[in-house]
């Protein structure tokens, strides 16, 4: 497999002068990081794609662990050939990568080159196992760059955080004073539309359109709900008559740079795979564009199990007893805990705390929860479909 690496365009950047060496902290809590960078702007780029999920600050730990971020000097030689790629160990965890190809491993140094993937540049990270102190090297200081160093970033925050028991969920969530409503079930259910509506049209907080964590630090206190940061997908067919949609079909987003309109044109209403379109938006693109709020570290209050129906009229909300069925399908483990896990051992092993994750599912599973069969016609009247929906769920009305 050949190591490539998109250019795409990330917005402008600022206009003036930025240093070329930073040093900032990460923190998701309780994991965190300090970073070393040697890339202009790497900083401003970071927290425009994942602040506040991920918490930037100047105040840096000493004892936490440590990401040195530099360019290579000249030109991209110095990465291994096909040759050299073709028949060193490599670790592929899920068939849509990343990829991690093992150019040396012993018991005092790793090297890896980390796969470019669609919009990311490829990385040579070298660290000393278990020390608590890794490097990465990347071509330059361009888009594609920091995409690459940003979900490695990532990979470095989820391993502590899932070597402490906490638990990742395939999900959306919103949040009103601090009470979040989790929105759960297979793909193509309507979860992220029904997460863009409550923020968009209900003043609803935004917590995440796609994953989740939640960590809990002592047993009988409810677990902390926190988004994790990507790309936000938002179907067309949300936009047609939405208040928003203007905005985003003059925007050039960065995923689609200057196609962002031609792509907001189609407003079918579909819950098919093949006949859905969406536009996807960053972090700092979806509030600047919605002004929607971020909300962090909310307490979950309730879970609705959407099912979007293209043929049906109206809605209907029904109570669940029994949310184990949801609960084990949201659940990210295995291949899909990729993003999320420190296969290879890089940083120091978190000390584990398996009644975290028992104490976080235990708190889920006695949520309210209920099933909502809905059709098109909601967008029209989301307002009253969300009340009678946050109502169906016994939330405090200050909080819907």
């Amino acid at each position: 497999m050949a190591v490539t690496a998109a250019s795409p365009q990330i917005g402008p950047r600022p206009a003036r002068p930025l240093a070329a060496a930073e040093t900032f902290r990460l923190v998701l809590p309780p994991a965190e990081l300090t970073v070393h960078s040697a890339l202009p702007g790497l900083r401003a780029a970071i927290s425009a794609l994942v602040h506040p999920l991920f918490e930037v600050g100047d105040t840096v730990s000493p004892t936490a662990p440590r990401l040195t971020v530099t360019a290579r000097a000249g030109d991209n030689t110095a990465l291994p050939g096909p040759q050299e790629l073709g028949t060193a160990p490599q670790l592929l965890v899920h068939p849509d990568g990343p990829r991690f190809v093992v150019l040396e491993r012993s018991a005092g140094r790793t090297v890896l080159l980390r796969d470019g993937e669609a919009d990311s540049a490829p990385l040579v990270i070298t660290a000393t196992p278990g020390a608590g102190a890794v490097s990465a090297e990347a071509p330059d200081a361009g888009p594609a760059s920091v995409r690459a160093v940003v979900r490695l970033l990532g990979t470095l925050l989820g391993g502590q955080l899932t070597g402490r028991g906490a638990v990742f969920l395939h999900g959306s969530a919103v949040a009103v004073k601090g009470s979040s409503v989790v929105m759960l079930g297979p793909k193509h259910r309507g979860k992220s539309s029904l997460a863009f509506l409550a923020v968009t049209l209900c003043g609803a907080g935004f917590v995440s359109d796609d994953t989740l964590v939640a960590w809990s630090r002592r047993g009988g206190v409810p677990p902390a709900l926190r988004g994790w940061p990507k790309r936000i997908g938002i179907a067309t067919a949300l936009l047609a008559g939405h208040p928003a949609r203007g905005a985003f079909e003059r925007a050039s987003l960065r995923r689609h740079g200057s196609g962002t309109q031609r792509v907001c044109a189609d407003a079918a209403w579909s819950t098919a795979p093949d006949g859905r379109k969406r536009i996807f938006a960053d972090l700092d693109e979806f509030t600047s564009l919605t002004g929607a709020a971020v909300a962090t570290d909310t307490r979950p209050a309730g879970i609705v199990l959407p099912q979007a129906d293209g043929d049906r009229r109206g809605w209907q909300i029904d109570p669940v007893t029994d949310r184990t069925e949801a609960l084990d399908g949201a659940l990210l483990s295995g291949p899909d805990l990729r993003h999320y896990t420190d296969y290879l051992g890089l940083l120091p092993r978190p000390r584990p705390e398996p009644a975290v994750r028992a104490d976080v599912l235990a708190a889920l599973g006695a949520l309210p929860c209920v099933r909502v069969r809905y059709g098109p016609d909601v967008n029209a009247d989301f307002p009253r479909f969300w009340d009678e929906v946050t109502a169906a769920l016994a939330l405090p009305v200050g909080a819907r």
